[in-house]
């Protein structure tokens, strides 16, 4: 069997989705269901840090299994505090909470993916079935478990080969309602019954939309990426928009 070359997130295209998603939020907070914090540049700047984090995951192990429990945390860490040192220490017993939550319940998951990754199941899926149990009650994390999931389901994803998922204006809506019958609908697992069958129509439901929604947000080439490329390309970005709206406040010429 030919060897399958190696893919990576392509950063820089989801930075220019990401942008799109932040410009059209209002309106996607209006259609969805449940009402959210906005989408800002904050959260964007933590998720492409931890799609940076995982690409260089790919490139170090190529071809190995899901990602380490320790892992797992710095992507919670960076999806939802960023890449600042700093930052963390100043939420110690934020982060050291979520170590203890997460120690607790990260066994749950993994009894599921392993019994069907084990049976070679579709990968959608699996990557479907891992976002589901981090996002449902009890969550995984104390904070950022949707954001979390789909990155994780996503890096499943490319170890299989198969193109991930990433929120865009279109399909927003869809995506962000189905997280939200993930979180709230499902919430009492208490009895043998809902235990044995374990959100069984979420999954199905999001099996199916991660499959129908999957995009090569993905490159052949490891992207460069760092915390003040980052920071370059906002500083860029800002001074481009303040040049367009001095030139649309410019007073016209009089005739």
């Amino acid at each position: 069997m030919e060897a399958r070359s190696q893919t990576f997130f392509d950063i820089h295209k989801i930075k220019e989705n990401y942008k799109r998603v932040i410009n059209d939020f209002d309106r996607i907070n209006e259609l969805i269901n449940c009402k959210r914090d906005r989408f800002d540049s904050f959260i964007a700047r933590n998720m492409l840090h931890a799609y940076d984090h995982i690409n260089k995951r790919l490139a170090s192990k190529p071809g190995r299994g899901l990602l380490s429990w320790k892992e797992m945390l710095e992507v919670n860490m960076l999806v939802h505090l960023g890449a600042s040192g700093d930052h963390r220490n100043d939420y110690y017993g934020f982060v050291k909470h979520t170590e203890e939550r997460f120690e607790a319940r990260f066994p749950m998951v993994m009894k599921w993916f392993d019994r069907h990754e084990h049976q070679e199941d579709d990968p959608y899926k699996i990557a479907a079935g891992l976002y589901v149990r981090i996002l449902s009650q009890p969550q995984l994390f104390i904070e950022g478990n949707h954001r979390t999931g789909s990155m994780i389901a996503n890096y499943y994803l490319m170890l299989k080969g198969e193109n991930p998922f990433v929120m865009t204006p279109d399909n927003a809506v869809e995506f962000l309602n189905l997280a939200s019958d993930v979180k709230f609908t499902s919430e009492d697992i208490r009895s043998r019954f809902k235990r044995a069958i374990g959100w069984r129509d979420e999954l199905a439901r999001m099996r199916i939309f991660l499959k129908e929604n999957a995009l090569p947000f993905t490159t052949d080439v490891m992207p460069e990426w760092t915390p003040d490329l980052y920071e370059q390309q906002e500083a860029e970005d800002m001074q481009n928009l303040l040049r367009k709206r001095r030139k649309v406040m410019q007073p016209r010429p009089q005739s």
